[in-house]
């Protein structure tokens, strides 16, 4: 606990004997998202979750500075760190209101479904099943509402199909529905101007060999019956809809050990479910909700005025191209390039799949009055990449594409669609200009931060050819790489720049 408040759980058997030898003395590494606010002077108290003595607490100074230890958000909301261990909120530190809002959204998000897919069974599930089923209350350290469905197919592709026309229900009537995988949409909310805690909707469904599937954990032999009808719990005073066996769904959601509470629980998905999952529903967040985390919480980052920091190959774009040229940014990031090239005549349309930096860079080009726009895009959605390629295609312009850092950044396995995307965008003549780094610093997927890896240029260049794309120049470069995840401070990062042309494949 920071200060009486509880930021971080974690079991006794992840401890290390102290390399002192002293006694009884354990060793563990603060989380690694936790580090950069271990600046300054508070309280730590350790709290055993299953009895035991009471809290124990010491005076801690982290670095040089005498200013409070804090760990909340640039709202003043305490942050904490959550089961997939990183940066996140719990319900119990916000105001009062938190949870009844939070229920509120839950069901006029039934209410919608109710109108439009009457026939649909929706249901509570995973935290918002677990806390009123076994506690008799909405967990403090949860941060969402969980909603899921039993669909009447059987078959994974018609499942996406019909999750897919749900997240258009969704958007339809006014709710930022945002997609994390084709069986799962998260609904976001905002409070007073700040972000509020979210509605997740989990798709379900029963395949032909007796399986329950239902995203993004679940998969366990199972009966209609033992889902429908619902039945009613109380979730805080509230009548809400859930799985006709409860336990059936607690149980293959956390384990044999559900019944007991632990704020130290990670979720540990089997790998089996997570490449049926990931084959059937694909993912498209994909380092986004980390992306999210820094972009919300990098607080010298935020300080640096927008548009007044463009990378030195903003510099370079804007002296190779023509003046006035439309410039398409893909994964901008904050804006400082796009606002930076509008700022110096050209029209410019920026696209990030993480929504934080696109408002307030949309906010800063009105401000500053230049010709940028912003949006929301997913470079993983291949229905929004089609979209965007004929949209840019219909204008019949020549478009110059710019992606800085973003190859390196990109999963591998979104690049065909990424280059799918390129070569309609493309095809009026335009060029495209990528950077790709020549050294990985954190290479590997999944670990709580985004990826930066190195690609060969070789490897780019065999599968481009397929799309028609064809790497016409490639320049060396070094590059200060500032306020990121992996930021190097003022060691310049080796990255080779790429001219991409698209020519008619030759059959």
């Amino acid at each position: 606990m920071l200060g009486g408040r509880r930021i971080w759980s974690f079991r006794v058997s992840a401890t290390e004997p102290d390399p002192s030898g002293v006694p009884h003395r354990r060793r563990l590494a603060w989380p690694r998202p936790l580090r950069p606010y271990l600046t300054g002077t508070g309280t730590i108290g350790l709290r055993p979750v299953d009895g035991g003595p009471d809290v124990l607490t010491a005076a801690a100074r982290f670095g040089h500075g005498d200013q409070p230890l804090r760990f909340d958000d640039r709202h003043g909301i305490g942050l904490v760190i959550n089961k997939f261990g990183r940066i996140g909120h719990a319900l119990a530190d916000y105001d009062p209101g938190m949870v009844q809002r939070l229920l509120d959204n839950l069901d006029r998000i039934r209410a919608v479904l109710a109108e439009h897919r009457p026939d649909l069974p929706v249901y509570v599930i995973g935290g918002t099943l677990l806390g009123p089923y076994r506690d008799g209350r909405i967990m403090p350290h949860d941060d969402d509402a969980d909603l899921g469905y039993l669909s009447g197919h059987s078959h994974p592709a018609d499942v996406v199909r019909e999750s897919f026309r749900l997240g258009r229900i969704l958007r339809g009537a006014g709710f930022e529905a945002l997609r994390a995988s084709a069986g799962h949409v998260q609904v976001h909310f905002s409070h007073e101007g700040r972000p509020d805690a979210y509605v997740d909707l989990f798709s379900g469904f029963i395949d032909e060999q007796g399986w329950l599937e239902h995203t993004f954990v679940i998969r366990v032999r199972a009966r209609s019956d033992q889902v429908v009808p619902t039945i009613t719990i109380d979730v805080e005073g509230r009548p809400e809809p859930a799985p006709r066996e409860p336990e059936l769904f607690l149980e293959a959601n956390y384990g044999p050990g559900w019944k007991v509470p632990d704020p130290s629980y990670r979720l540990d998905i089997p790998r089996s479910v997570q490449e049926r999952f990931w084959g059937w529903f694909s993912d498209h967040g994909m380092d986004r909700p980390v992306w999210e985390d820094f972009y919300r919480y990098d607080i010298e980052g935020a300080r640096v005025p927008l548009g007044s920091a463009p990378s030195g190959y903003a510099r370079w774009l804007a002296g190779r191209i023509p003046a006035g040229s439309r410039v398409l940014e893909l994964g901008t990031g904050r804006g400082h390039d796009a606002l930076w090239l509008a700022g110096q005549g050209f029209d410019v349309e920026a696209l990030d799949y993480v929504r934080w930096p696109m408002r307030a860079a949309a906010a800063a080009a009105e401000q500053q009055d230049v010709n940028a726009r912003f949006r929301v895009l997913n470079l993983y959605d291949l229905r929004r990449v089609i979209a965007l390629g004929a949209e840019m295609a219909a204008r019949r312009e020549l478009l110059v594409v710019y992606a800085r850092g973003l190859l390196g950044t990109h999963w591998d396995i979104g690049r065909p669609t990424l280059l799918r995307g390129l070569s309609m965008l493309l095809r009026s003549g335009g060029q495209a200009h990528l950077d790709v780094p020549r050294t990985s610093l954190l290479p590997q997927p999944g670990t709580g931060v985004p990826m930066h890896r190195a690609v060969p240029v070789g490897t780019l260049r065999a599968e481009m050819a397929p799309y028609g794309l064809r790497i016409d120049e490639v320049h060396d470069a070094d590059e200060v790489d500032a306020h990121t995840p992996w930021e190097t401070g003022d060691a310049p990062l080796p990255t080779t720049r790429m001219v991409v042309t698209w020519q008619r494949p030759v059959r």
